[in-house]
């Protein structure tokens, strides 16, 4: 196993294509743990692995951020326990491995709102992102949540918004405009949400609201699409009376 990890950091290293110093910059990340390759090759270098839960373990061991992504993308997320599934994300440090897992290992998973009520709870900053994260993804697929899902999904958004961090705070912007354009219903609920952390006296709350608003409030729902787009995407101004003003 040693060898192929080997093997596979030193295929990793050939495909380098981009600055490692601003790779770093970007993730904030130290410089040693980046090799510099972008996700669209990581993405085709894994197609040509296939799955493999073996490598994908060892090469999360590695300091690599690199290597960790493929891990991601080797991964089964149907077959993956329930213990290596907590494991990593304790041991993710990163926004962008953060938000890969999140995509790739969990959205499949048959209990993926079960880990969303419960990493959305934790203090750990990328284990909270993790959450809302997943949140933002599956909203982003879903026609609708029951009652009780929507629910509590709105009761974790208004709690995460008093999370003054960069990357929690992020994520809570995205869950709730995800979640505001899942349907119409949804959006009214995200709305009034975004209005009430605006009027907090949080600045971490209100700056929640004003960045989810921005976009909450300009989206519309047109018959081709199942989900709400901007009113200023090409698709919409199709159905918009050009005279019709901008709301407020």
């Amino acid at each position: 196993m040693e060898a192929t990890v080997d093997a596979t950091l030193k295929k990793l290293e050939a495909l380098r294509s981009k600055d490692p110093v601003a790779v770093a910059n970007v993730r904030q990340v130290p410089v040693d743990q980046i090799l510099g390759v972008s996700t669209r090759d990581i993405r085709a270098y894994a197609k040509t692995i296939g799955p493999n839960g073996a490598l994908a373990e060892a090469l999360w061991q590695t300091s690599y951020l690199e290597a960790k992504a493929l891990a991601i993308l080797l991964i089964e997320p149907k077959s993956v326990s329930s213990e290596l599934i907590d494991k990593w994300v304790h041991e993710i440090a990163d926004w962008s491995t953060c938000d890969l897992f999140v995509k790739t290992v969990m959205v499949p998973r048959p209990d993926a709102v079960d880990w969303v009520m419960k990493w959305s709870k934790q203090t750990k900053l990328y284990v909270k992102r993790a959450g809302l994260a997943l949140m933002a993804n599956l909203s982003m697929r879903a026609k609708s949540f029951d009652a009780d899902t929507a629910s509590t999904f709105c009761a974790i958004i208004e709690d995460a918004a008093n999370d003054p961090r960069d990357h929690v705070r992020q994520a809570t912007c995205w869950a709730l405009r995800e979640f505001g354009k899942s349907n119409s219903e949804s959006h009214e609920r995200a709305c009034l949400i975004a209005l009430d952390l605006i009027e907090s006296e949080d600045p971490a709350r209100v700056w929640v609201g004003r960045c989810a608003y921005r976009e909450l409030e300009i989206l519309i729902k047109i018959p081709e699409r199942r989900r709400l787009i901007s009113r200023h995407s090409k698709t919409a101004r199709k159905y918009i009376d050009p005279t019709e003003s901008e709301p407020d």
